[in-house]
């Protein structure tokens, strides 16, 4: 797996509104990352890992966005 991002360690969580946000770095670059992701019941490391693992899948098959803002869905 070829690192493209590098993850803050500034993870949030609102379990009402099944939302994760959180931010990294793309050739210096900060970008905002928003996980929506109703169907979590504990957030735990394997889902913050989950959803890291998620944002690099993603970055794979995406140019960086123009924005500096990646939305996903957890499923």
């Amino acid at each position: 797996m070829n690192q493209q991002i590098i993850f803050n360690d500034d993870m949030t969580f609102d379990h009402e509104k099944g939302k994760c946000c959180f931010t990294g770095l793309i050739a210096g670059e900060r970008v905002n990352i928003l996980i929506k992701a109703k169907n979590v019941i504990e957030f735990t490391d394997s889902v913050k890992f989950d959803f890291e693992c998620q944002v690099e899948e993603w970055l794979e098959d995406n140019e960086p966005p123009t924005n500096r803002k990646i939305e996903l869905v957890y499923t």
